[in-house]
């Protein structure tokens, strides 16, 4: 299990690299207001959807699907602009850089969840589509 692990890291961690080199990312004071942008976005109340059977009127759809793969997925990505956010209004002059130093702390919090460590991804991929 240990040894799948160490080779999802990997994987990410070159995945990343290759981003990280190929990309051409905002600079940081463009990057800032794109991040603050998204946060008002992604923290904006949800919604009302119905329920299936109409009777009871609407339901809340956060508390829909309690560790929803959705919900797990937005709070990495409010997690990844959060801290890049941090990191840029601190003085970072690499908006790359910020974002590969925030992956990085992320995927070493996830201690080997693949389910996290997908999610971690996938908000990777996030950052380097709107920076």
């Amino acid at each position: 299990m240990n040894l799948i692990r160490a080779a999802l890291f990997a994987v990410f961690a070159f995945m990343g690299t290759i981003s990280l080199s190929a990309q051409s990312w905002l600079p940081p004071a463009a990057a800032a207001v794109v991040i603050s942008n998204e946060l008002t976005l992604l923290n904006a109340p949800d919604a009302p959807v119905p329920t299936q059977s109409g009777l009871s009127g609407l339901k809340d759809r956060r508390t829909s699907d309690v560790n929803c793969s959705e919900c797990l997925l937005k709070n990495v990505k409010k997690q990844f602009l959060t801290m890049t956010l941090t990191k840029l209004k601190n003085g970072a002059t690499d908006t790359g850089v910020a974002v590969e130093e925030v992956r990085v702390f992320l995927i070493g919090g996830a201690n080997g969840n693949n389910t996290l460590l997908t999610a971690i991804q996938q908000g990777y991929q996030y950052m380097d589509t709107i920076l």
